[in-house]
């Protein structure tokens, strides 16, 4: 009963404790109304899209390349035509809250997809609520707390969206941003890029126990909700001027042209045997990176440089946006595993990166998951081929050939 009620509300049906609690906090809203409003939990929803007052649209790049077969064995399908649009709407009285930036107009939440995840979004807890200016409007760029860091999801769910936005010629005046209260080093950069480039100066942040009504809010809605690797060539036409901000003179002589992304800090899809695979780069002249050690502008800074980047998938990739054209990315995912189950987390996103800014791509599958954070180990042989791939002037055709 209370799974078939919540399906549609969680995120792919899992049930954790995360959504338990949420589960119990709606069913305590239900029943003692008051509590919706102390904790600013809605019990029932409408599309952003009904209560729009405004909308702008920006078409993404179309790509019309094949997708990889590694893909396709890991049940990546993409959509068709492999297109979106960015819907910028705006919404008028709306209250934003500042745990993830969910959106509410008349005590309904303003949902963005037909299974909108509300696990993500809400938290019952009472919020301190005030009202900003009426002067201009203001650019929701509130993301979920635990992801304020998470370099692909900010750049493509928020700054590029902004950027097609504000360099539309449809923006109008100037809008404010709302931003989360303890950024990340890269929303901490970025957000100077969009003051100093384009002069806004109204900045309001929010904490996870605080809240804002907000006289005239602009959201971004992309339609379909995924793939978020496809992005409005307006957009991408500032990522080269972005990313030499964020780096900010980071960039040293020395800086290796070979990079191997490391995920020996991360929980999940840690290469097993990446020990003993170090001489194998070293021979390539790879430098191994962990990219979590460096500050965020040496982490822009490296990419900026690289001629060639080997990695197992991983947010890490989502810096091959600021690698100029043509740099080799070699992407590598766990084979399936006894049961016939992918990765998790696994997306085509890097790819759809390297189409739009036009990198060598190929991607591999290397040996089957050996944990439950998705472990897994590179055969020796396999991850020679690759880097040979990977350093090979382009009229050779060396074994081991991507599938781009």
């Amino acid at each position: 009963m209370v799974s078939l009620q919540y399906k549609g509300r969680i995120h792919r049906g899992k049930f954790t404790a995360r959504s338990l609690r949420y589960i119990l906090s709606d069913q305590a809203a239900r029943l003692f109304p008051p509590l919706q409003r102390r904790w600013l939990l809605p019990v029932d929803s409408q599309p952003i899209w009904d209560v729009a007052s405004g909308d702008v649209a920006l078409p993404s790049v179309h790509v019309d390349a094949t997708l990889p077969d590694v893909h396709r064995t890991l049940r990546l399908v993409p959509p068709t035509p492999l297109q979106l649009t960015d819907h910028i709407y705006t919404i008028e009285d709306v209250v934003v809250t500042g745990w993830a930036g969910a959106m509410m107009k008349d005590s309904l939440l303003l949902t963005v997809r037909p299974q909108h995840n509300w696990v993500s979004g809400l938290r019952a807890r009472p919020h301190r609520l005030r009202t900003l200016s009426a002067e201009r409007p203001w650019f929701n760029l509130m993301t979920p707390v635990p992801a304020r860091g998470h370099i692909f999801h900010w750049l493509c769910n928020y700054i590029l969206p902004l950027l097609s936005f504000l360099e539309s010629g449809r923006a109008g005046e100037t809008p404010g941003l709302l931003v989360n209260a303890d950024p990340s080093p890269f929303q901490e950069r970025t957000v100077a890029y969009l003051k100093e480039r384009y002069g806004i100066d109204a900045i309001e942040t929010l904490g996870p126990d605080e809240a804002a009504t907000v006289p005239r809010l602009l959201a971004d809605v992309p339609v379909p909700h995924n793939p978020r690797g496809l992005q409005s060539p307006l957009g991408l036409a500032r990522l080269d001027d972005l990313g030499r901000f964020v780096a900010g003179g980071a960039e040293r002589p020395d800086d290796p042209k070979r990079l191997y992304i490391s995920r020996n800090d991360a929980r999940l899809r840690r290469v097993l045997n990446e020990h003993e695979l170090m001489p194998i780069l070293r021979s390539f002249g790879f430098e191994r990176v962990v990219l979590g050690k460096l500050p965020i502008e040496r982490q822009v800074a490296l990419f900026r440089n690289a001629e060639a980047v080997v990695a197992p998938h991983g947010a890490g990739l989502a810096h091959i946006a600021w690698a100029k054209p043509g740099t080799k990315v070699r992407e590598f995912f766990p084979d399936l595993d006894a049961r016939g189950c992918r990765v998790k987390n696994a997306t085509y996103n890097f790819w759809l990166i390297s189409q739009l800014v036009g990198h060598d791509y190929g991607v591999y599958l290397a040996g089957p998951i050996e944990t439950k954070a998705d472990g897994f180990r590179i055969d020796e042989a396999l991850f020679r081929d690759v880097l040979a791939n990977a350093t090979a002037v382009p009229a050779s055709a060396p074994v081991g050939a991507p599938q781009s």
